[in-house]
């Protein structure tokens, strides 16, 4: 069993990254990102949650900040902070105010940062097992299709879980040796994850496993210890109780028993796909065996108990709180099974070195490499490319115009998204005004699970755009079908005698099966912005425009 008794160097970690992030960079490119842009319904939100920071810095520093969103929001309805924290989003907009705003850009920070676990995996195996397992640790997390869907989707999971790998290594830092210094970078830690997403708070459960696994209660007499928690409570606990409605709003079941159980089920399933049963069968036999072989080395038990740690508090936090039982909340975990499985197939090696030769080892560490990294390799060639709808040519076009105008954008929730943060891009000035068909036509509630058509036939359809002033219609069909009843509702109106509406361009999708149709009203209709601007915030989020 190696002991750790030095730190890897920072060379070795950079190339670390680098494996890491080169794999991502070709699961961005055969997944055509930087082309197609936002595919996923969350995606739109994450990058124009952070544009409209870089907005406001650039144009409207000084301005009552909610008062700026709502503003915004009522040109570009997709902004959603407040259901989400807002610490990712600064760092965004940050970068937004000196890089320019495009997916190219938006999917180099993302492979940046998506690539950040692997650091953490390299500096516990390095310690733990030696370099060359902590190379194989970062290449086999790397092509798992959960990291692998975190280059590709421009979505929060994969900084939360860089985030929680480094606070997780401060804490066993900290336990190693207390000091004020590693006490407070925790509590900093744990509060930018809690603040990146909700998620964040499986942090609180990593230093309540670490004691429970170390049985080192003399922490919990430590004054540093209330303080760190003190200054994390009063870092994250305002934003959450002024946001606590409408996160709820996302919340898809009911705490209890029963969620917990099939939460717990499913997510073990996760790691186990991720990784193969095999992999994850490894990772639970290194747990086991480095739990038995504790006494052997303090400080190795104290870095593989701070892995577990992680592992636990994700499971614990995703199995009690209800919001979703959806893969990617076990990407903080990931990199801790990754290490976990490379521990336990390294001890299972060592045993067939021993007892049946060095050739068998090496083979079986062939086959053990292979079948952990199918999963990934299945993933990379099977995954279909994202559609290029053409959104980004369109919205530059349509968002050139210098007197307000009105669009609708119809089509799946990624699409309507996606045509919106393409539109505010175009549009520094917010001239322009877009409305969700989905929510103009129909009545849904925020996930989606209860929808209604608000009007009975395409000819009150057809009043309503009218009334409105309706410049543009645009209308994304995948697989040249609706997205919704309401989509349907809406083209057969466009498409009727007399519309006033004519079909000015046709845009045949790249990559998969659709069609994106603009519609064209004739003549120049004044749009209606009095009562665009009365669509406003959700009723949940209009209390934080209140604040000055």
């Amino acid at each position: 069993m190696h002991v750790p008794d030095k730190r890897p160097t920072a060379s070795f970690l950079f190339l670390a990254y680098l494996c890491a992030l080169g794999i991502g960079i070709l699961a961005i490119w055969l997944a055509k990102s930087c082309q197609s842009g936002f595919s996923g319904a969350d995606e739109p939100s994450h990058f124009l949650n952070g544009y409209f920071i870089a907005d406001y810095l650039s144009h409207r520093l000084g301005a009552n900040p909610m008062a700026a969103a709502t503003e915004f929001y009522t040109h570009y309805p997709k902004i959603s902070i407040g259901h989400w924290p807002p610490a990712y989003y600064g760092f965004l907009g940050i970068l937004f105010t000196v890089l320019p705003p495009t997916m190219p850009v938006a999917f180099a920070i993302n492979a940046l940062v998506a690539a950040l676990p692997a650091v953490g995996i390299a500096a516990a195996l390095a310690m733990l097992s030696g370099r060359r397992a902590a190379i194989a640790g970062v290449l086999v997390y790397a092509l798992t299709p959960l990291a692998l869907e975190g280059q590709v989707m421009f979505m929060v999971d994969q900084p939360l879980a860089a985030c929680l790998v480094a606070a997780t290594a401060v804490w066993i830092g900290y336990v190693h040796a207390p000091g004020w210094g590693k006490a407070i970078g925790f509590a900093l830690l744990a509060a930018l994850a809690v603040l990146i997403k909700g998620n964040g708070w499986l942090a609180v459960f990593i230093p309540v496993f670490h004691i429970l696994l170390t049985a080192n209660w003399r922490l919990l007499l430590s004054i540093r210890l209330y303080v760190a928690a003190a200054v994390a409570a009063a870092l994250v606990v305002p934003w959450y109780v002024l946001t606590a409605k409408i996160a709820a709003d996302g919340f898809n079941y009911q705490a209890g028993f029963a969620y917990a159980s099939q939460a717990l089920a499913a997510n073990l399933g996760t790691l186990a796909r991720e990784l193969t049963p095999a992999g994850l069968l490894l990772a639970l036999f290194g747990a086991a065996a480095e739990f038995r072989g504790r006494a052997q080395s303090r400080l190795r038990w104290t870095i593989v108990s701070g892995i577990i740690s992680l592992v636990l508090a994700t499971l614990t936090l995703q199995s009690l709180v209800p919001v979703d039982i959806v893969d990617r909340y076990m990407a903080p975990a990931m990199p801790a099974v990754v290490v976990l499985a490379v521990l336990g197939a390294q001890r299972v090696l060592a045993w067939l070195a021993r007892s049946r030769g060095p050739g068998l080892a090496a083979a079986a560490a062939a086959v053990l490499a292979v079948v952990m990294t199918v999963p990934g390799l299945r993933h990379l060639a099977e995954r279909p490319p994202k559609a290029d709808m053409g959104i980004a040519q369109l919205a530059g076009a349509l968002a050139s115009g210098r007197q307000p105008a009105l669009t609708v954008i119809d089509g799946p929730a990624g699409a309507e998204g996606a045509f919106i943060a393409q539109m505010a891009v175009h549009d520094t000035g917010l001239q322009g005004y877009v409305v969700r068909a989905s929510k103009l036509l129909a009545d849904s509630n925020f996930m989606g699970s209860s929808y209604t058509l608000k009007f009975a036939d395409t000819r009150q359809v057809l009043a309503e755009l009218h009334r409105l002033g309706v410049q543009h219609v645009v209308i994304v069909r995948p697989h040249d079908l609706p997205a919704y009843p309401h989509s349907r509702q809406m083209r057969d109106a466009l498409a009727s005698s007399g519309s006033g509406f004519l079909l000015k361009q046709s845009l045949p999708h790249q990559y998969r099966g659709g069609v994106t149709e603009v519609y064209e009203a004739e003549g120049m209709p004044s749009p209606d912005i009095a009562t665009v601007r009365s669509f406003g915030l959700p009723a949940k989020a209009s209390t934080l425009t209140k604040l000055q």
